[in-house]
This record gives structure tokens, C-alpha cells and sequence, in this order.
């Protein structure tokens, strides 16, 4: 069965592929802009669970996303 959470709620260390963003329009541009769109694969590196910002991984760049985007980004988490 598949699981799908927030990347806000992703634990540190754990792989997901992005399966939607639910934001603006400048929001979604922004996040593209760095890489981050649907079907790519990331791994959180941290993040606090309440209200701190969350490093991710995507390919060789490492990227820090703010809770309220954070929490707007719907992953499925991989084995």
C-alpha cells in the first residue's frame, strides 16, 4: 500500500518521489526553478517536525524548504 505524507512530515533520512505541490503559481515557479517538481525522487536530510525548515536532497544539490511550503509538498515514501 502506498503511503502518502507531507514532506514536512517526512523523517530525516528517508527517500520519497514528489507526487504533488499544492501552492501559487509563484510558489510551483519557484520550486521548479531549484528542481523540485512531480516525480522526482528526494531524500530529507533534516528537518524539525514543528515549524522548522527541512533539507532535501535533490540529485547533488542540497535545499532548504520552509515549513509552510514544506507542508504543502505531498510525497510517497520509498523503501
Amino acid at each position: 500500500m502506498r503511503e502518502y505524507i507531507t514532506l514536512a512530515e517526512l523523517p530525516a533520512g528517508k527517500r520519497a518521489r514528489i507526487i504533488g505541490i499544492h501552492g501559487g503559481h509563484r510558489a510551483r515557479l519557484r520550486l521548479y526553478s531549484m528542481g523540485i517538481r512531480e516525480g522526482i525522487e528526494i531524500k530529507k536530510l533534516s528537518g524539525l517536525f514543528h515549524r522548522g525548515p527541512s533539507i532535501i536532497e535533490v540529485g547533488n544539490a542540497q535545499i532548504a524548504i520552509g515549513f509552510g511550503i514544506a507542508r504543502r509538498i505531498l510525497v510517497e515514501v520509498l523503501e
